[in-house]
């Protein structure tokens, strides 16, 4: 088991709530109270279930929720892009990211999927 800290996923997940709560900052009170808070909780919420994930052997059901975070997170940063809260220019920025930690996630699921099937290195041991 690696250390959690030490996976891409994670370092990806942290640096983009980094560029959140920076960006938040300049972003209208209302705004920080309410749709940021509520995206640095989802922001956070994939961090613990990275942790998670990590350290339990059903790491499936685990990946999918974080997935499934990401999703909300992805909806809340659309909303404040179209709320004209961030820039265009940061919009792009943060969406790169979160397609990345996608993109990341999908190919961790799918990997414990062949590792819990006897996938392709399982079948050439028998």
């Amino acid at each position: 088991m690696a250390i959690y800290t030490n996976l891409p996923i994670y370092r990806a997940s942290y640096a983009l709530l980094l560029d959140v709560t920076k960006t938040l900052t300049h972003a209208p009170r209302d705004c920080r109270y309410t749709i940021g808070q509520d995206l640095r909780r989802k922001l956070m919420d994939i961090i613990l279930l990275i942790y998670e994930a990590n350290r339990t052997r059903q790491k499936v059901k685990i990946i999918m929720q974080m997935r499934q975070a990401l999703l909300e997170a992805q909806v809340y940063v659309r909303l404040m892009s179209d709320m004209h809260y961030i820039s265009e220019g940061k919009y792009t920025a943060l969406s790169d990211q979160m397609v990345s930690m996608s993109k990341q996630m999908s190919a961790w699921e799918r990997s414990e999927r062949e590792r819990n099937s006897g996938g392709p290195e399982g079948a050439a041991e028998g």
